[in-house]
């Protein structure tokens, strides 16, 4: 018995050894493969921290934008400049409502004590002539103006109406003397030396 013991530990070890050419050639196909799938990785691994770096460094480099003074500045709107024009005396203001039918003339006229106009751009006073005055919705303009306490009002007919029909059209009203056929222009006039102030 014990010489069967030490054939079957023999035999066993010798199946074990495996020839020197074959092992370094299987240890050599795995080096190979081994090497050829971690290459990949690595040149991955490689690249890809490469891509990145740029992308956080460029963004750590913006800087918050800064409000300019100039612009600021600029929103700010200017104040505009503008000029109150007056008659210098009172009842200087006639507003004059002109009639017309065919030869026919009425004029109506109404007398303020005061009145002003507000203009953007001073205006030339150069050519006004006091004792013509002027038509103040001709020669300016403007966007605001007022005409204070009317007083006077005064009518004049033509010769040839006789006094009950230049009655009768005085008591007409613009509608009805339009309905008849009548027209209207409408004047506002500044008379006298004017002042000019800037408001």
């Amino acid at each position: 018995m014990p010489v069967k013991t030490k054939t079957t530990t023999k035999a066993k070890r010798s199946k074990k050894k495996k020839p020197a050419v074959r092992a370094a050639t299987k240890k050599a196909r795995r080096s190979k493969t081994r090497a050829a799938k971690k290459i990949p990785k690595k040149a991955a691994a490689k690249t890809s921290p490469a891509k990145k770096t740029p992308k956080h460094h460029k963004l750590g480099k913006r800087k918050p934008a800064r409000t300019s003074v100039k612009k600021v500045a600029a929103k700010t709107p200017k104040e505009k400049t503008a000029w109150r024009i007056s008659p210098e005396i009172s009842q200087s203001v006639v507003d004059v409502n002109i009639w017309k039918k065919g030869d026919l003339k009425i004029e109506h006229l109404k007398v303020y004590r005061s009145g002003w106009i507000i203009v953007d751009q001073l205006p030339d006073m150069s050519g006004y002539n006091p004792d013509e005055g002027v038509n103040i919705f001709d020669e300016f303009e403007f966007e605001e103006h007022q005409l204070l306490d009317g007083s006077e009002e005064t009518s004049f007919f033509p010769k040839e109406l006789p006094s009950e029909e230049c009655e009768r059209l005085m008591a007409l009203s613009e509608a009805e003397l339009v309905d008849e056929g009548w027209t209207i222009e409408s004047a506002t006039r500044f008379s006298g030396p004017l002042v000019v102030e800037e408001v």
